[in-house]
């Protein structure tokens, strides 16, 4: 099927040669791919197509070479922006496209030039001063995005036109902003979206330089645009526009204007995206509602939206009596005038590449090999650009067609083929009763390719969402018969609205039909949402299930195995001589039989064992310290049981739903159990008081809304009014609010948990028949059975499946002003490993609490030792270290934070010590995982190049 294509074997030479050499893979599953693509080159040579073979890997090898060149000039330019980053710089470059939304504007400059002494070079300097002024001066870039916000009085005196169009060189004052990576599971990689772009820097233009334009220009230059212009007084440097683009750009700008007037601000934000492909007018609420109900796909210009121009520009000139070659190059012009007017996303050129192909083919009288087609764009496109292929909408614009693709060609291909001719013959003839007839079987063979769409596309909504829309099947069967009518009322209501006034009503008929389409579009959203069980929480596949899972999907439901055993028998009886045994062909049928019957067997477990794909809780103690910036976030997981300490950033605003709420998601984390807070300062509060208002943050009307049961908070709480809002949010949202200080503790067995609000024995765990009283029982209500927490007599063996978290500061429910001097102070221990958490606690604290442990009978010495205060000088005293004898000492701050933590004496306190120090704003998430005796150490997301050295084998 595919090697008689020789273009997808090309194709699937470029992006192997891609993938193999792609350093966010696992070394195992390039291992993996590799051997997977010297089978198929076996295949080429038993097929004897050398020719094809040796093609195949010429073009393998240049891709690799291709794709590590473009990868290493990104991460050279990344060096470069590093050097300049805390600089003024001016930014010179070619507009190639220029998008804008209610408060800001997005420029994009290709051929760019670097300098970040505004040009201007000293006249004598040393040769060491020379080299560095070359380090940041006249660097050249491909690409960079510009952004600048509006303000409120340049807003309100938007011309009809800007001054300067695509093609224009043009000069901007401003700096550059840090392209960072993903630091934590299930958060948005901002480097990997521009590298997947093409874009090499992001550039803040400032807006402290002011001009005054001459008079004639007053009227013309938006004030935006004044404020950050650089030369000759606001003017454009060199004004070489194309006709062209500038038209388009007009057109564009005239376009966005006239949905302003004709419809409401939602309504016009959703047609913009549509038409003009600015999706940057929509608002985050209404991105995520189209990405929760499942057709946020309708947002991205794809084929859908190019057939509909490029399809009805054909078909409108052909009736016109037009010549098919003159209305194929007509209609292809037009074609290519979108993708130019909406941006030329990745999806974009796709489609328009194959429509490319498929006008020529027709010229030919020939037909079209959508798989040729579709390897032909590919090909293109990764030669074009190699880093397309960290594009998620490049990913998923060719994985969701070529995935219909083959569903089209899988088993059983002749049967719906003339189900089609027959339906098709009865429609043309009026043939109702035959219609009828064959409806059930129309039913039947579309919902089951539906169902196989959304079962290949599983996967990717789990990869890119954590979650699977359950209704979007039906959901884009009633929306997309729309989308034509959408599309064609819009581009009416535009053209009619610039007629003289005797066509206004007519404008007003288009634009209140469409106005309530969309009331209707939205609404059917909406409601997909309110239904129970509208989105499946699925977690974050790792990379090796995704690929694990989509050959399986494949070789169980797509791979056409009748076609292929019925091919193999041909070809074996032509082989044979003319005398055949004619029991041979039964023998065979028989096979045949049992093959499938087989197929349809593991294609049942396959669908039973789905769940078995997607993340699972850890069977052992897992902590993990998550990259907020400046602030604190952990979050322990064993089994089921999930429990916070604090969870804030004062950095980040947004934490909550860039961070916490998407790491949760990707872990498929329902409840947490308990919520520990240490103190009442914001960057320790913020996520979880955004989870408890529920509708605040991001999570506004999505179906994933994480519990807590229980908020713990230090017993001063009571009495203080800084807790007043977070006890407020905890009763509204369900919690129980439980205050510790020293002897408080929480037990965690395999199946159940306990709390305690009295000081234990200290050198055994409660016995089981031990009963806590009344305020301190699970939220259940109920007592904890005997199997909660083990006899005093348990064997070692089975204590160390049990996780204990024992708080020992504060000692009394004294109140205390400031806020770090009554932080919780609590020791976690599972098995052999033990880990002190600290809050925000000053030296006089820690002196505290390590009394309170001694008093106990208790050693203080832990494995990892959690700094207190971000590092900060005021903690981590010399005998709090000294007597933790802690391995590791883990910082949680934020980078280039403002307080200038961790402070150079807690460092050398730590060195002094031999502290290994994990810091999460190098190596951003950080995992802990223990089994009770061994631990290992995990940074998932490491930015640095690797671990910190000397970690002992523990």
């Amino acid at each position: 099927m595919f090697i008689s294509r020789p273009l997808f074997s090309l194709a699937l030479s470029v992006l192997f040669g891609e993938m193999l050499f792609c350093p966010e893979l696992p070394l195992s599953l390039r291992y993996i791919l590799l051997l997977f693509y010297l089978f198929y080159l076996s295949l080429l040579f038993r097929k004897k197509k050398q020719k094809l073979l040796c093609l195949s890997l010429v073009l393998f090898f240049l891709a690799s070479l291709h794709f590590q060149n473009a990868l290493k000039r990104f991460e050279k330019q990344q060096e470069c922006i590093e050097r300049v980053l805390p600089l003024n710089c001016t930014v010179e470059g070619t507009i190639s496209y220029i998008s804008e939304n209610e408060t800001a504007y997005r420029i994009f400059l290709k051929n760019c030039i670097v300098n970040s002494s505004l040009g201007k070079k000293p006249k004598e300097f040393s040769k060491e001063q020379e080299e560095k002024w070359k380090a940041r001066n006249n660097l050249p870039f491909q690409k960079i995005q510009v952004l600048f916000k509006k303000t409120a009085q340049e807003d309100s005196e938007i011309p009809q036109y800007t001054e300067f169009y695509p093609g224009d060189r043009i000069v901007f004052h401003g700096k550059f902003m840090e392209l960072r990576p993903a630091m934590n599971e299930g958060e948005f990689s901002f480097l990997q979206y521009c590298k997947g772009e093409g874009i090499e820097a992001f550039f803040l233009a400032n807006k402290t330089s002011q001009a005054s334009p001459s008079p004639l220009a007053q009227n013309e230059i938006l004030h935006a645009m004044r404020a950050t212009l650089i030369k000759n007084k606001g003017e454009v440097q060199e004004n070489n526009s194309s006709p062209f683009l500038k038209l388009l750009y007009k057109l564009k700008r005239q376009a966005s204007r006239d949905l302003e007037k004709l419809y409401t601000e939602e309504q016009s934000a959703f047609l913009k995206s549509l038409f003009l492909g600015e999706k940057s007018a929509l608002s985050k609420e209404e991105k995520g509602l189209y990405q929760e109900a499942g057709i946020a796909h309708i947002l991205a210009v794809s084929g859908l939206h190019l057939s509909l121009v490029g399809g009805t520009c054909f078909v409108l000139l052909r009736l016109l009596g037009m010549e098919l070659s003159y209305a194929s190059i007509l209609s292809s012009f037009f074609v290519l005038s979108f993708a130019l007017f909406t941006g030329s996303s990745g999806s974009t050129l796709r489609a328009m590449l194959m429509f490319f192909v498929y006008f020529f083919g027709k010229n030919l009288g020939r037909g079209q090999d959508r798989i040729s087609s579709l390897s032909l764009s590919l090909l293109l496109l990764l030669f074009l650009q190699p880093l397309f292929l960290y594009s998620v909408g490049f990913q998923c614009s060719f994985y969701s067609l070529f995935l219909l693709l083959l569903l089209s060609l899988r088993d059983g291909k002749e049967r719906r083929k003339a189900l089609s001719k027959k339906w098709e013959r009865a429609k043309r003839k009026k043939r109702f009763t035959e219609l009828l007839r064959l409806l059930p079987k129309k039913i039947k063979e579309g919902g089951k390719e539906l169902f196989l769409f959304y079962l290949g596309l599983f996967p990717l909504f789990s990869f890119l969402q954590s979650s699977l829309p359950l209704y979007a099947p039906l959901l884009n069967l009633l929306l997309l018969p729309l989308l034509p009518f959408i599309f064609f009322l819009g581009i009416l209501s535009i053209l009619f609205s610039h007629l003289p006034p005797l066509f206004f009503p007519l404008v007003k008929l288009l634009s209140q039909s469409l106005s309530f389409l969309l009331s209707l579009f939205h609404s059917l959203i909406y409601f997909s949402l309110q239904l129970p069980y509208s989105s499946l929480l699925l977690g974050k596949l790792s990379l090796p299930a995704l690929f694990l899972y989509l050959f399986l999907f494949y070789i169980l439901f797509l791979f056409p195995l009748q076609s292929a055993i019925k091919k193999r028998r041909q070809m074996q009886k032509k082989e044979k001589e003319k005398q055949i045994n004619l029991s041979s062909p039964f023998i065979s049928l028989f096979a045949i039989k049992n093959i499938c019957y087989l197929k349809n067997i593991l294609s049942l477990l396959f669908l039973c064992t789905i769940p078995l794909f997607l993340p699972s809780p850890p069977k052992d103690l897992e902590i993990t310290a998550l990259y907020v910036g400046q602030g604190d976030g952990f979050l322990i997981r064993k089994g089921n049981f999930v429990m916070t300490i604090d969870n804030g950033s004062s950095s980040d605003k947004n934490f909550p739903e860039n961070t916490l709420l998407p790491y949760c998601k990707a872990k498929r984390i329902h409840k947490i159990r308990y919520a520990l807070i240490t103190h009442s300062d914001i960057d320790h509060t913020s996520g979880i008081l955004a989870i408890l208002e529920e509708g605040s943050t991001e999570n506004y009307k999505s179906n994933y809304k994480l519990q807590i049961e229980n908020l713990i908070l230090p017993v001063q709480a009571k009495d203080d009014y800084r807790y007043d809002f977070l006890k407020r949010l905890a009763g509204r949202h369900g919690a129980r609010l439980l205050y510790w200080k020293k002897g408080n503790s929480i037990v965690y067995g395999n199946k159940n948990h306990s709390v305690s609000d009295t000081t234990p024995p200290s050198d055994t765990l409660p016995s089981s028949g031990t009963t806590p009283p009344s305020d301190t029982l699970p939220p259940s209500g109920t007592a904890p059975s005997s199997d909660i927490i083990p006899p005093s007599d348990t064997a070692p063996s089975e204590k160390s499946a049990f996780l204990s978290l024992r708080c020992y500061y504060p000692l009394t429910d004294a109140p205390m002003e400031e806020a770090n001097a009554h932080s919780l102070g609590c020791v976690l221990q599972y098995g052999d490993f033990s880990m002190v958490f600290t809050g925000d606690m000053p030296k006089e604290a820690e002196k505290e609490m390590l009394s309170a442990i001694k008093k106990e009978g208790q050693s203080p010495s832990v494995d990892i030792v959690k700094l207190a205060h971000h590092g900060s000088k005021t903690s981590s005293s010399p005998i709090f270290l000294s007597e933790t004898k802690g391995k590791f000492a883990l910082f949680s701050y934020g980078k280039n934070n403002r307080y200038g933590h961790p402070h150079q004496i807690t460092l050398e306190k730590c060195s002094y010590f031999r502290l290994i120090p994990l810091e999460t704003a190098k190596l951003g998430e950080i995992q802990i995982k223990t089994d009770g005796k061994k631990y290992e150490i995990v940074a998932p997301c490491r930015v640095t190049s690797s671990l910190p050295s000397e970690m002992p084998d523990s």
